[in-house]
């Protein structure tokens, strides 16, 4: 039947609950035109949104993001490369295709005893950022080892990136308005005529020099071009499947799951308030133990090896694939989306895993109505909560 699920992972349709083959699939029409998608008209409506203008993703089994690559210089005189994503000035981010978070204006607050708050205040320069002091380590290599008895929490980890303890992918720009914009470190000290190897991708026999100077989501990059390419990450927000970068996490854990960057001083942007008045941040709910490909009973209909319901940290760790987390608003669904994601860690109950109400969610309001009805708990069996944790993630692209 030519509309049948292609299980096949070639075929880029290899999770028939995140991506559907055709929309004719399982009615009689043939496929073929069906006109275009509402979202075309107005982005409030059902299909596809690209969320960040300022590149295109590239899609596929594993979909990427393409965006433009910027050349900095640090007030040690060091070279890095950079990317903008996110920014609370409207008007800069309507023109330059970037995400408008107003939320992101309030991330610099969180004063340290040093005078130090989660953005780093600089000035523009000849039309580029100038001065930055917080820098990023990425020699260190990736490593995660899964827990004994369960894989998630796993037993050690080691973030592939290390920011200082001024680095900060938020900048306030002093000359500008004091706006707040999301300005990642993707590549260390390293030359152009290095990195121009990497225009079409990194060769396997390259790929442990390269990633000891570079972010390990970086697929490629090409100075020469004034691009880089990076791994997206899939997820839902409120039923719609989206995909988002990951960057930095203000906790070691999380940057290694993810493959972020650990910046510390991310800690001083305020968690726990998520839509109250002057927060920087918007919450993320992340599983821990929902169904692994492992749950999945024998003799599945198609030779389908994904369970339906996978979802959650132990399913990642794993290596299964991402742990499909849970976002709250984001542009085109609401007017709070902040690229600075609030961990809220959940965990099925034995009762519910026993009964059968283990599931897949995907939407903030399926979480906390769970969680209010004691189906699901904080890891350690308490009442759902803030975990602490900062991610910084800005959403790409919207599917529905």
């Amino acid at each position: 039947m030519p509309n049948q699920f292609n299980a096949n992972p070639a075929s880029g349709f290899d999770d028939p609950t995140i991506q559907i083959a055709d929309p004719s699939f399982g009615n009689a029409i043939k496929a073929g035109y069906q006109g275009p998608m509402a979202s075309y008209e107005d982005h409030a409506l059902v299909g596809p949104v690209d969320l960040l203008r300022n590149g295109h993703v590239n899609y596929g089994v594993s979909p990427n993001f393409t965006l433009p690559l910027y050349y900095g210089m640090s007030a040690s005189n060091k070279s890095y490369w950079w990317i903008v994503t996110d920014t609370s000035d409207q008007g800069n981010a309507q023109q330059l295709g970037l995400n408008f978070s107003p939320k992101l204006r309030f991330a610099a607050q969180g004063v340290a005893g040093n005078g130090m708050t989660g953005a780093e205040q600089l000035n523009i320069v000849n039309n580029t950022v100038y001065g930055r002091r917080g820098l990023v380590d990425f020699s260190p290599v990736r490593h995660l080892v899964p827990g004994n008895s369960t894989p998630f929490p796993p037993a050690s980890v080691q973030p592939g990136s290390v920011g200082d303890g001024e680095y900060t992918p938020l900048l306030q720009l002093k000359n500008a308005g004091y706006e707040v914009w999301n300005a990642p470190i993707v590549a260390g000290d390293v030359d152009d005529n290095y990195l121009n190897q990497f225009c079409d991708g990194v060769p396997a026999a390259q790929a442990a020099d390269f990633y000891s100077k570079v972010h390990d989501q970086v697929l490629s990059i090409c100075p020469r071009d004034s691009i880089v390419t990076l791994d997206t990450v899939r997820g839902f927000s409120f039923g719609k499947s989206v995909l988002y970068l990951v960057a930095d996490g203000s906790d070691p854990l999380p940057a290694t799951i993810d493959g972020g960057t650990y910046a510390p001083r991310l800690k001083l942007v305020q968690t726990g308030a998520d839509d109250a008045l002057f927060s920087g941040v918007e919450r993320f709910f992340v599983n821990t133990n929902g169904y692994t490909n492992g749950d999945l009973p024998g003799g599945a209909p198609n030779n389908e090896t994904h369970h339906p319901w996978r979802q959650g940290l132990n399913s990642a760790v794993l290596g299964e694939g991402d742990p499909l987390n849970i976002l709250g608003a984001i542009p085109t669904v609401g007017f709070d989306y902040s690229p600075l994601w609030n961990f809220e860690l959940w965990t099925w109950t034995d009762y519910s895993i026993k009964n059968g109400i283990r599931t897949r969610l995907t939407g903030e309001f399926e979480v906390l109505g769970m969680a209010a009805a004691g189906y699901i708990t904080d890891p350690n069996g308490d009442p759902l909560s803030d975990a602490g944790i900062i991610n910084n993630c800005p959403i790409v692209h919207r599917f529905l």
